[in-house]
């Protein structure tokens, strides 16, 4: 059995099963999709882990470094990005 970091990186190095991630999360199925794939993490694990992530990923430095908003280079009002792509508005 998978545990929530292997999983993770699995999903960030796949784009199909990063798109299957994003769904699962925005439709509320993320506990279908850990079984799927083998990771004893739970739904609320799985949240407090990507947000951690998310908190980790950017220092003060990075984060004045970036152009038009978002990691994924876009503003707030026009960001279309899901959990995945690590954008901070989501």
């Amino acid at each position: 059995m998978k545990n929530i970091e292997a999983l993770y990186k699995e999903v960030m190095e796949n784009e199909a099963l990063k798109a299957e991630f994003a769904t699962a999360y925005r439709e509320g199925n993320v506990s279908e999709f850990l079984k799927k794939h083998d990771c004893d993490a739970t739904a609320e694990e799985v949240s407090e882990y990507v947000n951690g992530v998310k908190d980790e990923a950017l220092s003060l430095d990075d984060l004045d470094n970036v152009a038009g908003g978002g990691i994924c280079g876009m503003s707030k009002e026009s960001c279309t990005c899901d959990v995945t792509c690590g954008c901070f508005y989501v």
